[in-house]
């Protein structure tokens, strides 16, 4: 049987900044177009997090704010869409997901690299240039 799946509002855009680096020293952004969930953002912060521990900080530049509605299994078909079962947010080329103030090392750079396969688009890891 199909799933009932239902995404509201996806057309409108995100924040017009969110491709500017403002806060850390690395900055992960991404290379092509699509959806993230809030699950993929709360496993990627997570991840990041263990390895950090408490010697940096962590800022995430989008907010999952689009719901995601679903149909009970049992339902008729029919009276309205379901309850919302989760968020996701609407990711465009170049948007900067997350940025890191740390101290640049071989493991932290490992990790950051392992994320493109916690995620569902493709992304860089991109640092601050000083001029």
């Amino acid at each position: 049987m199909k799933k009932k799946f239902r995404i509201k509002c996806i057309k409108q855009g995100g924040s017009k900044f969110t491709n500017y680096q403002q806060y850390g020293i690395i900055c992960i952004k991404s290379r092509n177009y699509g959806i993230l969930s809030a699950n993929q953002l709360e496993s990627v912060r997570r991840c990041i997090l263990r390895k950090i521990k408490k010697k940096g900080l962590i800022w995430i530049r989008i907010q999952c704010i689009f719901p995601v509605t679903k149909k009970s299994s049992g339902s008729r078909m029919g009276k309205g869409i379901g309850s919302v079962k989760s968020y996701i947010s609407n990711v465009k080329q170049g948007f900067i997901l997350l940025e890191l103030q740390t101290s640049i090392t071989k493991a932290i750079l490992l990790v950051l690299k392992r994320l493109n396969s916690k995620l569902s688009i493709n992304t860089s890891i991109m640092f601050k240039s000083y001029y």
